[in-house]
């Protein structure tokens, strides 16, 4: 799974310079606007899924705004990795819009990070 902030240079580079006309109107709205509460409040963006036998039936969540992770609200991205690297057993349940669920047994996500980020191409599991 590959998320990021929502931001316009994201919005730039995954629909073109005219991102404004090509993107999805809510995440314009939203990346235009201020909807923070607070200071470090950031909207998180499931861009990705990476093909792999957990995420199959996934792989068409793309550009999707990640809201909960079990049934904690997101604040930023650094609060998603802290919740998604703290659900180690039982199932990974992911929020996101549109009331989509994304659910995955967290014990076999967590084990199966290396081997897709090696399939992939990937050399780690969060930039710096």
């Amino acid at each position: 799974l590959v998320f990021t902030t929502l931001s316009e240079s994201f919005l730039e580079s995954e629909f073109g310079h005219e991102w404004d006309h090509k993107a999805p109107v809510e995440m314009v709205k939203w990346a235009t606007q201020d909807h923070a509460e607070s200071k470090d409040q950031q909207l998180v963006v499931l861009t990705q899924v990476l093909a792999h036998e957990l995420t199959m039936g996934y792989e068409n969540c793309e550009n999707i705004r990640l809201l909960t992770v079990g049934q904690e609200a997101v604040l930023n991205l650094k609060h998603a990795h802290e919740l998604i690297d703290s659900c180690k057993d039982g199932y990974l349940r992911l929020g996101l819009q549109h009331n989509q669920v994304l659910i995955l047994k967290a014990d076999a996500a967590h084990a199966a990070t290396p081997e897709v980020l090696e399939k992939h191409g990937i050399p780690a599991a969060m930039s710096a």
